[in-house]
Formats: C-alpha cells, structure tokens, sequence
C-alpha cells in the first residue's frame, strides 16, 4: 500500500491534482484559489508545491492529494488510491497478509454478484433480445455490465455464499432478505443495471421487472391492479447500505465527469435507460437519478465539475412537476438550469431507440433557461391574458426568486415583467413576498454534518485569532491591530475573544506558517477579511436556525402578532444571509 501512494505522488503533483477542481494562481511559492470546500469571496485555499499539500485558512481542511480526492469525491481511502492511480497509470499492488475491512468484502460481494448477473444474461435470450429492441449494442450492454437476475429464491445467496461470503455480509451489502424460512435473494426475475460510486465500484443496483408479474412474497414497493391482486414495482433498487446512500451518488457520475467538465454542462434524464442510450450516442456528459429528487450532495457533485445544468425531461405537467424540486435547487446553488422540453410521451431512451438522434440532438440545442421555458410554457396553456398573470404569479415566481446571481435575477424579471406588461417594481414586489428556503430544504442535517460544520467554524476561530496574534508580535503590522481586535471580538464575544487569546498565545508555527503565505498587505488582508466573513456568515445562520425554531413554537400557540414579528425577523435574516 505504501509503495503504491508513493509511486502515484511520483506522477502526480498536488498542483495537477487540486488544479483540475480549483482555479489556482501564483501567491508567491505558492499557489492560490477559491477553496472548493465552501463559499468564499476571497481566496483563502492555499497549495504548496514544496510541501505537496493544501490548506484552508477559511474552513481549516488540508492534507495531500489523497485526503484532497477523498473530500471532494466523497471516497474512502481506497477509492481514492483507486482514482489517482488510474490518472497517474499505476498499477495498483497490495502486500500479501493485509487483512481486509467489511469495507472490503462488500465491495468484494458487489463484484462477485456483478459478474454472477453479466453471466445470467448472456444466457437469457429473451432479455438480450429486450435490451437490443431497446436500441442498445453489445458493446454497451457489457460496457455497462447489464446483467439479469434470475427468477428463483437463491440463486445470487448461494452465489456468493459457494465464494465464502458470509448472509450477515451479504445482507449488509443489500442483497438479499429475511423471511419466516431464512434469507432469499432480494431481486429476482429483473434485469440488473449496477450502480457506481465516482471510481466505478459497484456499491448498488436497480432492477427492472422482466418477463414477471405478481410476487405474492414481496411486500415493499408493491402496487395493486384494480382487482387488488399485488403487482411488482416496475424498478426496485438496493437499500442504503453502508457503501450506497442514494442522495450521495448520481448513475453514470464515474463515466460522465469529465465529459462534464469538457463540455462545461451536465444533462440529467430519469433512469437507466435514458443514461445509457445517451451515452452510446456519444452524449457522455449525462448523468441519471435513481429513485430520489436531486439532492445538496448531488449538486455539490455536478459543481465541481459544471454549474451548468440541462435537465431533459417530459413536457407534460407531471414532467415539469417531478422536475422543479431539482431546477429550483439548483438554481439556489448557482447553477444556470435550462430545460430540454422532449416530445409527448417520449423519453431520451425511446427517441434514440428508434434512430431520431438528431431530435435528440436538437432538444438539447434547443434547450432554455428554466424561467423561459416555464413562462413559453404557462403562456401557451393559459385561457386569457389574467389567467396566464396569475399562473406566472404562483407557478414562476418562485424560480426566479431562486436564482443565485442577483445580476441574473435582475435579467429575469425584466423578462417577466415584458411579459405581464407590468412594472418591474410590481414584480420585485411580489417576489419580496416568497419566503426564501434553505438550499437543503426538507433534508434535517444529520448529527454528523453538524459536528462538521462546527469543527470548521473552531477552525476559522482559530485561524483569525492566529492571524491576529500575528500580526500583534510584527514591529510593522499589515493591519490595525486595534480594529482587528474590535471585528474579532464582534463575532467571538470579548470572552471569547480572550479565552482564545490566552489559549493559542505560544502557537508560533503558525506565524512561521503565515509569513510564507502572506507576502503582503492586501494578502492579509484578504484572508482575515475571509476568516471573519465566514465568522460572521455563521452567526447569522445559528440566529436564523433559532428564530426558526422560535417560529414553530408561536405557531403552535396561535399568536398572531408574534408569528408575523417573528417572520418579519426571519425575512430580514434570509435577506442579511443572501448579502453577505
């Protein structure tokens, strides 16, 4: 294992590596960007070629090429081993003895079950022939490692059971289920597409029913026909596991980043089958949801890579509906989101199925900027010229108040306004109106990504007060050493101020650290300026996250007067937020 790190950070600089997600520029030895971790106005995100690592002087992440593709990726170790090794053209090598993890064996599970469902298809005429109508190659239905589970109880338990895998492993990995009689395969009778996380290990699948109605023994995801009889879902996929968390990883990611990153947009279609015809049409810049609306930790994906963002999607009212929840994420992340409208009743699949790439090619070209599309769209359904206002009232403002860039909001509400044939004031009136929601709207934060978060706040605390130590045992200071003292203060309290203060007083690494950073003053400058940005970002989210709280609480109570002091307050929060 050792040997193999140090063959790849032979090949690989850290430059190479940070430099393919972060705009980085000379600072001196060293190199300086936007860090990708989070938000900043200012570069604090520093790379050292001499030392081969990174650091965050805003949110406290650092480390070397591997801990850098692990956080950015959302990979073990091993994954990222994995990556770069790929990049840098190792041969990966592991010393005889090491013991394996569960992690290990689960992935080793997923492997073994891969190529058991590759074989079962290759031998199921039937299912081969159905991928083929659908317009799929042999080249891609193996590319893809397609594969076909067969309709009985155990086939893929005993499987991997004859290759030694334990049923508490192979439970684990989500494979198969308890009943009254034992354990029994989980998909049966369906044709299986694996997922991949961003290196191209298997860690999931999704099965579609093939050839297989009623299954009186399946109990979840059943639908019932009107004489009650229980039918299968149409496609089931594994559970969360401890290698599969559905709103962490997108079908296709692995094969599309950088296709992504080339083109500088994402396309996103439905399901499987979507992903892979565009792929086999060479639309390698496509990525597909499996059973979940698109997640803060999708879009976190897509970013690193394009903040462009097309979805294709049916142009009927379900269509646009399944579709809004992830454009107007997006669109509070940043991203430009465009909509490519496809025929009635059609599908990425089906068009290129039946030969009408250059449709496909032509939606896609034709796409719009979401707020275009929905108001083309309203306009053409609308009965009158008050009916189409109030559907733009209720149905696109919400859009538009999404949108990150205020320069941008301000070209859509031009656009809005030009088509109510209203002032523009009218319709940053009634935009004022829409509560502002969180980017990760509906998805509670989990103890784990608070404690994060919480780490990387005591981190930029740190690092402030570092800076200012620093700058306090200069005989020339870059900064007024008074008001620095007077900011850190406004956002850590006096006590808090000096509690830290006494606690990192002998901490002189970090000045050693600090003067081969910050040549100047405006460098300075700029990263305390970042540090207490950050400081003071936080403060007002922990205020909101409480008048949230106080909020629920009044409204329970039904008081009226409070509820609206306490909105009011929570408006003006949103507001201070989205300026800061």
């Amino acid at each position: 294992m050792a040997g193999n790190v140090e063959q790849i950070k032979e090949v690989l600089t850290i430059e190479e590596v940070v430099g393919q997600y972060v705009e980085l520029k000379a600072a001196g030895s060293n190199l300086k960007g936007k860090c990708p971790f989070h938000a900043e106005k200012t570069p604090s995100f520093i790379v050292s070629p001499m030392r081969d690592t990174y650091h965050c002087f805003g949110c406290g992440v650092g480390g070397d090429i591997f801990t850098f593709i692990q956080e950015i990726e959302g990979l073990d170790f091993r994954g990222s081993l994995k990556m770069l090794a790929d990049k840098a053209g190792v041969e990966l090598t592991f010393e005889q003895g090491v013991q394996k993890d569960d992690k290990d064996t689960l992935f080793s599970i997923l492997e073994s079950v891969t190529n058991y469902y590759v074989s079962n298809l290759k031998e199921n005429k039937k299912a081969l022939e159905y991928l083929k109508e659908r317009g799929l190659t042999k080249e891609t239905i193996e590319s893809f490692r397609i594969g076909f589970a067969p309709d009985g109880w155990n086939g893929a338990l005993d499987h991997l059971k004859t290759a030694g895998f334990s049923e508490k492993l192979i439970d684990e990995a989500g494979l198969i289920k308890k009943g009254d009689k034992g354990f029994y395969d989980r998909f049966r009778s369906r044709i299986m597409f694996p997922i991949t996380d961003s290196v191209g290990r298997v860690v999931a699948f999704s099965g579609r029913i093939f050839d297989k109605e009623g299954d009186p023994s399946t109990t979840s995801s059943q639908a019932r026909t009107a004489t009650g009889q229980a039918t299968q879902a149409k496609y089931i996929n594994s559970p969360e596991t401890t290698l599969y968390h559905k709103s962490k990883i997108l079908y296709g990611y692995d094969r599309a980043r950088q296709a992504i990153r080339k083109t500088n947009f994402a396309v996103l279609v439905e399901g499987q089958m979507d992903l892979i015809a565009t792929h086999q049409a060479k639309y390698t810049n496509t990525v597909a949801l499996s059973g979940t609306a698109l997640t803060p930790e999708h879009i976190t994906l897509l970013g690193r890579m394009s903040n462009n963002l097309c979805l294709a999607l049916d142009a009927d009212e379900a269509g646009i509906a399944s579709a809004g929840k992830s454009a107007r994420a997006a669109l509070r992340a940043g991203f430009d989101v465009k909509i490519a409208a496809l025929p009635d009743g059609d599908d990425p699949a089906d068009m290129i199925a039946r030969g009408e790439l250059d449709n496909w090619k032509k939606v896609i070209k034709d796409s719009k900027h979401v707020v275009d599309f929905l108001l083309d769209h309203y306009r053409n359904k609308a009965k009158d010229d008050r009916a189409f206002k109030l559907t733009v009232q209720k149905e696109v403002l919400p859009y538009l108040h999404d949108i990150a860039s205020e320069i941008d909001k301000s070209h859509f509400i031009q656009r809005v306004a030009a088509q109510l044939s209203v002032k523009e004031e009218a319709v940053r009136q009634e935009l004022s109106k829409i509560k502002a929601i969180p980017i990760n709207e509906g998805i509670p934060a989990k103890p784990v990504e608070q404690k994060v978060e919480e780490q990387k706040i005591r981190s930029a605390e740190n690092e402030v007060m570092l800076m200012y130590l620093w700058q306090k045992s200069l005989d020339t200071p870059f900064v007024d050493i008074v008001g620095l003292k007077k900011q850190i203060e406004a956002v850590l309290t006096p006590i808090g101020f000096t509690a830290n203060e006494e606690r990192l007083a002998g901490n002189t690494q970090a000045a050693f650290t600090f003067e081969l950073l910050y040549k100047t003053e405006d460098e300075t400058k700029g990263a305390i300026n970042e540090l207490l940005e950050r400081l003071i970002h936080s403060g007002v989210r922990k205020e909101l996250e409480i008048a949230t709280a106080e909020l629920r609480k009044v409204e329970s109570e039904g008081d009226a007067k409070k509820i609206e002091a306490i909105e009011k307050k929570c408006q003006e929060l949103h507001i201070k937020l989205a300026n800061l």
